[in-house]
């Protein structure tokens, strides 16, 4: 089974240009008849002067950096100079945290309104740890995923276990949707195996530890150690709680009730994703979750936290595993120059790929990504489903809008590329599938790579980058959005995408 993924559009408001480019053009045109005036009447110093603005307009309005135009850079570089000279630049947790650790718990950035909500699954004893955003009125949960071998699997076994993911898509597009669902996120991070485990399966089912067999395998296995990896995966679900004050507020109205209705939702969605053959190890505590966040914010941290659960304690009983919820932020993060966020003790930098690949790849098209690299590196895919009202909108808006502008360029005897004709193809597909039943989304897919210094974050950003080009893939660094990309991309709370405006879809 193959997939090709549908193009970026590139269609703007007319004839492939967006507003904010065709108000500049105007402006440079209007600066040009300006000039010609001003040189007639014999002012050739403001002519000059005009003719120097009607071109920075028009290259303003024209220009490309990096695969955006200059208008959409704007408020990224508007955006980064104001929160440095605001003096956001910089974030202080720990003890020098805004708020009392003691109550919240402190994150950096767009992160910052997250609190714990206290919760118990229906056996009475279990916690699960939901993240209420007090500004965006949401409620997060991490499921723990562990995804069997896709590639020594038979063909037929493959086209079931795509099948079955399919499917739950579609459940989480419109039955849960329709329940307060609004995005998801697939978060798989790469981390050295800090326990080794194989030393660890060699020490304890060793028979003859004098042989020369074992010594030559435990030389084997400790060489390998440094390169040794375990790939965790987590399902990030997000609920609206505006969309659930209903059934809130007939349930008491409190944050108790909110996280029994939560629950209650994140009971059936395990059961789908299960359905689905994903074996889950259930959604994670308040401590797990908490170790998560912690040990992307700070990689030295890994081993101790890896090694809590199964170090005694004075008693003979094992240490609580993972982290207290309310030590998860970092003790300090800051962005460096454009392209780098340092948090704690390591430096990262997120990717986005802004083109899937064009040709047609098998499910396997993102493996060299897992296997091929040794560096320290999470990827997540966010999506939010679309109500199929305002796909539908969106869908016939984009066709006639692709109508108007062939017949246009037929008027202007414009020449039409080859992309053009696949964006259309495109969203015809589009179109086919919505009318199949299948659940529209938005989705975007970000790289976020960690290393110990810069040097190695370059290195390995370079070998990433190198992958991902091989697959068929555009990868941009989001420059002057390093903080925001590392909430989106290091961390399960799927975060990531722009609001919904009009019938964009």
């Amino acid at each position: 089974m193959r997939f090709q993924f549908p193009p970026r559009s590139t269609r703007g408001a007319v004839l492939g240009f967006a507003w904010s480019q065709i108000m500049l053009v105007l402006a440079g045109v209007i600066c040009a008849v300006v000039a010609l005036n001003l040189l007639v009447a014999g002012d050739r110093g403001l002519a000059i002067g005009a003719f120097a603005g009607c071109v920075l307009l028009l290259t303003l309005g024209l220009l490309r950096l990096k695969g955006r135009r200059v208008t959409e850079w704007t408020p990224v570089v508007a955006g980064a100079v104001l929160q440095r000279w605001a003096g956001q630049g910089q974030y202080r947790g720990g003890p020098y945290a805004p708020n009392s650790v003691d109550e919240w718990m402190d994150l950096p950035g767009p992160a910052a309104a997250y609190v714990w909500l206290p919760a118990t699954a229906a056996d009475g004893t279990t916690q699960v740890g939901l993240l209420h955003h007090r500004a965006e009125k949401t409620v997060t949960a991490a499921l723990a995923c562990h995804g069997a071998n896709l590639i020594l699997a038979d063909l037929d076994v493959q086209d079931q276990r795509l099948t079955d993911w399919a499917q739950l898509l579609n459940i989480l597009g419109s039955e849960y949707a329709d329940s307060g669902l609004v995005r998801w996120s697939v978060t798989a991070r790469a981390v050295p195996d800090t326990g080794n485990a194989a030393q660890r399966f060699l020490v304890n089912r060793a028979v003859d530890t004098s042989s020369e067999a074992y010594r030559s395998l435990a030389q084997l296995t400790a060489a390998a150690a440094p390169a040794a990896q375990r790939h965790e995966i987590y399902l990030s679900v997000v609920f609206d709680i505006a969309r659930l004050s209903g059934e809130i507020t007939r349930a008491g109205g409190t944050d108790a009730a909110i996280a029994a209705v939560i629950l209650d939702r994140l009971t059936g969605i395990e059961a789908a994703v299960g359905e689905a053959d994903v074996a889950t190890g259930g959604w994670l505590s308040p401590r797990a979750y908490a170790a998560v966040i912690r040990t992307q914010f700070d990689p030295d941290d890994q081993e101790v936290v890896d090694l809590r659960s199964s170090t005694p304690t004075r008693d003979g009983g094992p240490v609580s595993a993972g982290v207290q919820p309310r030590l998860a932020g970092p003790v300090a993060a800051r962005t460096v120059g454009w392209n780098t966020y340092q948090h704690d003790s390591a430096y990262s930098r997120t990717l986005w790929l802004a083109q899937m690949p064009r040709q047609q790849v098998a499910a396997t098209w993102l493996t060299p990504l897992y296997l091929r690299t040794t560096s320290r590196r999470t990827v997540t895919l966010v999506a939010q489903p679309v109500p199929a009202a305002l796909a539908q909108l969106a869908t016939r808006r984009e066709k006639v809008s692709r109508a108007g502008d062939e017949v246009t360029k037929r008027k202007l005897r414009l020449v039409r590329t080859a992309r053009e004709d696949d964006e259309a193809r495109a969203v015809e597909q589009i179109d086919r599938e919505q009318a199949a039943g299948h659940v529209r989304y938005r989705y975007a897919l970000l790289v976020t790579v960690t290393a110990a210094s810069i040097p190695d974050l370059d290195r390995d950003v370079r070998a990433v980058r190198r992958i991902l080009s091989r697959a068929g893939c555009e990868a941009v660094s989001l420059a002057g959005e390093q903080d925001q990309a590392f909430a989106a991309g290091a961390l399960p709370l799927a975060r990531g995408l722009k609001p919904v405006r009009g019938w964009s879809a």
